[in-house]
């Protein structure tokens, strides 16, 4: 009996450790590990049988009541846990503690998702094992979870070679997107990079926006403060094509151009170049034009005809201070209800604006979407500010909150031509009248979106939302995400020492409280 009772233990004790072991090093290799845990199971029940006088007698004793309390309460604090997790496994919560909310999607991140057209399977090669993989499924378990239309799957470069030369790769970490005919290939897994992506290989077609050229504007190949690469790189990371447009040159618009930009002419735009602006629009083309104060572009005329007054002016705020900036250069929170403003509430900064209010007209509907605050006023006399002794006259200045963006609206007849195939396979041609809407918007600033100011706060988002508008992008129209912020804890010599000391003497005082208790129990 005694021998028997030995093997059992031996026996349950070897398969105990051995399916343990596998398990550890092989959790894919289950049936060995099922096997060795029944072989436990067996053996145990077996030494319980055999020793089942002597078990009974062990479990009479004082010390087995107190186990057995003891493994009740254990089972019970088990079973909550468990309950637990499962309430947490079927109402799956994220919170996101980081300054910056890394973890958490911005507002135009959901809003492309929600609005697939179709089915986006990502390919990301990445060690098994390596850490920026562990980085990667945690930034795309909130985009997984928002949308049933994104499929991941993993590949190891290491073990898969013929996969990974397929598809080209040769750095690890890259993420291949697939949908449909397209592709494309992201080696910077962040959030935006994966957003472009996404809008790459589900976009139908890349739409055009053209930048005006020839009069002092800003221009897109310009990295200086005062230039407009940055606004170039961020429209291109919302999938537009963007181009520059030299009209003297061209003599035209092309007719792919989504969208033309005139931002911040200082010299006179010609009467022919004005002709085929006003040609466009009246085609249903949108125009978005940044005048700066005191521009000589000439353009009050032409802004009239779409009820849009300019007067030159400079805007000013003096709780412009409280920001930092100056009097002149006005931050605005005031946005009219409209689809470019919808649910935005970041401040922009507007440096040396001027006033742009709607006029009632009965061919265009205005609406007036930027207003600076409530006591900030117009500047007409533009002598106060050389004296630097700008006051508010109510005979001459505007009053606030002041207009400074306004977007204009028309329809447009367009008559075009479509050709009807018949039941008989006969191809006849039928005129189709479509209404059509044009969109001039005026803002009275054109460094707000230039290299200088774009990442400040609300600028950027405002003027890519404004883009998105006029190029029927609604989707694109939200708040674009972040990089992670990088935020060191600088500390000087001193409090270096002392959080050194901290750590020691800590655990050190816990320690010795703790042998001094058993010293004087051990005495008792």
């Amino acid at each position: 009996m005694k021998t028997s009772s030995k093997i059992a233990t031996w026996m349950a004790s070897l398969s105990a450790v051995s399916g343990f072991f596998i398990y550890a090093i092989a959790p894919d290799k289950t049936t060995p590990a099922l096997i060795l845990l029944f072989l436990t199971v067996f053996n145990t029940l077996l030494l319980a049988v055999l020793e089942k006088k002597s078990l009974s007698r062990v479990l009479k004793t004082r010390s087995a009541a107190h186990g057995a309390n003891s493994l009740i309460l254990a089972v019970i604090f088990l079973s909550i846990l468990v309950f637990i997790n499962l309430i947490a496994f079927r109402h799956n919560q994220q919170f996101d503690f980081t300054e910056s909310g890394f973890y958490t999607l911005s507002p135009q991140t959901k809003k492309i998702i929600a609005s697939l057209p179709r089915e986006v399977r990502l390919t990301a090669f990445f060690q098994i094992d390596s850490p920026e993989k562990k980085l990667f499924q945690d930034r795309m378990q909130s985009i997984l979870e928002s949308s049933d239309k994104i499929n991941l799957s993993f590949i190891d470069p290491d073990k898969n070679p013929a996969i990974t030369k397929q598809y080209g790769i040769t750095t690890y970490g890259t993420v291949v997107f697939e949908s449909g005919k397209k592709e494309s290939k992201v080696r910077d897994p962040n959030e935006a990079n994966l957003i472009k992506a996404i809008i790459k290989v589900t976009k139908n077609e890349q739409k055009v926006i053209r930048f005006l050229e020839g009069h002092g504007e800003k221009r897109i190949d310009d990295f200086e403060n005062q230039g407009y690469s940055t606004v170039k790189s961020a429209l291109e990371k919302d999938g537009f094509k963007v181009e520059k447009s030299l009209l003297l040159k061209s003599g035209e618009i092309p007719s792919n151009t989504k969208l033309l930009v005139i931002p911040g002419p200082e010299k006179p735009i010609l009467p022919q170049e004005l002709k085929i602006i006003q040609g466009y629009l009246k085609g249903g083309g949108s125009v978005l034009l940044l005048l700066d104060p005191q521009s000589k572009a000439g353009v009050e005329g032409f802004l009239k005809e779409w009820g849009i007054n300019a007067p030159d002016s400079f805007v000013i705020d003096p709780m412009s201070k409280l920001f930092g900036g100056d009097y002149a250069a006005p931050v605005v929170s005031q946005y009219v209800a409209h689809e470019i403003t919808n649910n935005f509430a970041l401040p922009t900064i507007f440096p040396l604006l001027r006033t742009v209010t709607a006029i009632k007209s009965t061919e265009a509907d205005t609406t007036e979407f930027l207003l600076t605050g409530a006591n900030s006023w117009g500047e007409i006399n533009l002598d106060d500010l050389k004296d630097g002794k700008s006051q508010f006259d109510e005979k001459s200045d505007i009053q606030g909150p002041v207009a400074v963006g306004v977007i204009s609206t028309r329809k447009t007849p367009n008559k075009g031509i479509r050709e009807v195939e018949s039941n008989n396979k006969k191809k006849s041609t039928s005129k189709q009248k479509n209404i059509q809407k044009a969109h001039l918007t005026v803002i009275g600033d054109s460094d707000f979106a230039g290299n200088q100011y774009f990442n400040f706060s609300g600028n950027g988002d405002l003027f890519l939302n404004v883009a998105s508008f006029l190029t029927e992008e609604e989707n694109l129209i939200s708040i674009r995400p972040k990089e992670r912020k990088n935020s060191p804890l600088s500390l000087t010599s001193d409090q270096g020492i002392f959080i050194l000391m901290l750590g020691l003497l800590t655990p050190s005082f816990v320690i010795f409280i703790g042998v001094r208790t058993w010293w004087r129990r051990r005495h008792l």
